[in-house]
């Protein structure tokens, strides 16, 4: 092949280069524009879900001075799941919260690097497509495996619940963690690991005096503490009746609320790969068409060149 004809060649092949690049961020950026849409509503599903769940904290610390932490079986602290004759068990159940799809970023690596290096019996309950290949990659205990739908809906977080408070209860596990990714800022979702049985009440009571200060003034933080120690709150129709039905919902409120945190992690790191894979594409648009122009301009030389030595042979 000549020269020409390699020039040539290598102009059309940084055409279709060119226009192939430009089709790719069309799509980028089309994708960009539906994760940003979704993006809003779930994280405003996300933010405003939180004050619930510190509310609901904080009806369960103002019970601590009215329960005996081993009168219920959710409790910490009890040695039996039960009865006497159902042991304790080792085993960890990972209740772990994913996404269906990639182009998340390091979303999805972020949250299993979580998980890696655990030593001990565990057993899993996935949410999402990308969590139950890893589980099922990785060999371990896939117990049960939870579609991860457009529309968080309570339904499903009370179906997760229920499973893992029945397995609780039943002795199969010890102890059941919740990993997700929580949505801290639209350019940052952090990977958590939250204990959520056995409840513990003191753990419980450190976490809701950090959180309240994000919600309410100096003054109603000291007051809340003080009613809080003196017990002087009124419960019906009692306060065990009533510590039955706020374990459990707490349990789905939290498993609620890391399925909002997913949710809106999901579709912000998705606006933001896309957004850099949009930028990244425009940028080598660029620069393959300034190799292109460059590549066009010097067969135009060499060409004019070539008219010239043959015009002067010709004289």
């Amino acid at each position: 092949m000549g020269k020409e004809a390699k020039r040539m060649a290598n102009t059309r092949e940084l055409r279709r280069r060119i226009k192939s690049i430009k089709n790719t961020s069309q799509i980028t950026k089309a994708m960009q524009m539906v994760a940003a849409t979704k993006m809003r509503r779930a994280q405003n599903q996300a933010v405003s879900g939180r004050p619930y769940v510190e509310n609901l904290s904080e009806a369960l610390v103002r019970l601590l001075p009215r329960v005996d932490p081993e009168a219920h079986p959710l409790l910490g602290g009890r040695e039996i799941a039960t009865s006497p004759a159902v042991p304790r068990n080792d085993k960890v159940g990972i209740i772990l919260l994913s996404t269906d799809k990639g182009l998340v970023g390091a979303l999805n690596t972020n949250l299993i690097r979580t998980l890696v290096g655990q030593t001990g019996a565990m057993v899993y309950y996935t949410v999402g497509r990308k969590g139950r290949s890893f589980v099922a990659r990785t060999g371990k205990d896939l117990k049960a495996d939870f579609e991860n739908v457009d529309v968080v809906t309570f339904r499903q977080a009370k179906q997760l619940s229920r499973l893992v408070i029945d397995t609780f209860m039943a002795g199969e596990i010890g102890e059941a963690y919740l990993v997700y990714p929580h949505f801290v800022s639209t350019l940052r979702q952090e990977p958590r690991r939250v204990k959520l049985l056995p409840i513990l009440l003191d753990t419980l009571a450190v976490d809701l005096n950090i959180h309240i200060k994000e919600y309410i003034s100096v003054n109603e933080k000291v007051k809340i503490e003080k009613e809080i120690k003196s017990g002087e709150f009124l419960f019906e129709p009692n306060a065990d009746a009533l510590l039955d039905y706020l374990l459990v919902h707490h349990i789905e409120e939290q498993i609620y609320q890391a399925l909002l945190e997913t949710k809106a992690s999901e579709h912000s790191a998705r606006m933001i790969a896309m957004q850099n894979a949009t930028d990244n594409a425009l940028e080598l648009v660029e620069d393959l068409t300034l190799t292109y122009n460059q590549t066009r301009q010097a067969s135009i030389t060499t060409e004019l060149l070539e008219i010239t030595t043959a015009q002067v042979a010709m004289e």
